[in-house]
């Protein structure tokens, strides 16, 4: 990729912008002054799987549809806990909506949940040790995850992912994104991303905010 000053301005301001969206859902979804994250069922029962004796709870997307899975294997997700009271050793978990995820998204985080749970992710460490998602990611069924999702999924993964608090799928899933993004100009990723061109007064004050981009 090309690391002149200018495409060097381009991705900073694109990483920013994205950051930015990110904050600013994630303030939507979760309001400094509010200790609730998510809306719980009120007449939610627990269940038990029919493989054992743990608690299961039902995670609800946008749309009604509901998934079954383990409450321990649920608990990976922050939000989820929280909703539960944060109690580890809850045995009656209330089935929980999850109102900013539709159905077929919602569908595959309860699938990494369950496999998570199985067979954890190996912490993927900053800085990479490779260059390539296979080279950083060598557990089999993580790459076959997030490659077998197409880009809008994988999108909706990483909202998803950090809606629901799971750093071990945010983390894979925007691994996945920036090997995509790898070699792309920056006008490919702002594409790509979906973040609009900045106005000749945004770009001016950006150039004056951050003359350091263009240091040599």
């Amino acid at each position: 990729p090309c690391l002149c000053p200018a495409c060097r301005f381009h991705s900073y301001i694109i990483l920013s912008t994205s950051i930015r969206r990110i904050n600013t859902t994630r303030n939507t979804i979760y309001p400094p002054t509010s200790n609730k994250t998510i809306t719980m069922t009120d007449d939610a029962n627990a269940t038990m799987t029919d493989n054992d004796a743990e608690p299961a709870i039902k995670l609800t997307s946008k749309e009604g549809e509901s998934f079954e899975l383990p409450y321990a294997a649920a608990r990976l997700s922050q939000t989820v806990k929280d909703a539960c009271g944060g109690d580890d050793d809850d045995e009656t978990p209330e089935d929980v909506e999850i109102l900013k995820v539709g159905t077929p998204c919602l569908e595959k985080v309860v699938e990494f949940l369950k496999h998570h749970h199985a067979e954890p992710l190996s912490e993927i460490k900053t800085p990479l040790e490779d260059n390539t998602f296979e080279g950083v990611v060598k557990q089999k069924w993580y790459q076959d995850f997030v490659k077998g999702v197409d880009q809008p999924m994988l999108f909706d993964l990483v909202t998803a992912a950090n809606f629901m608090a799971i750093q071990p799928l945010l983390d894979l899933t925007c691994l996945q994104v920036s090997c995509q993004l790898m070699g792309k100009s920056a006008e490919e990723i702002r594409v790509i991303l979906n973040i609009p061109k900045l106005t000749e007064e945004e770009e001016a004050k950006a150039r004056q905010d951050h003359r350091w981009i263009f240091d040599e």
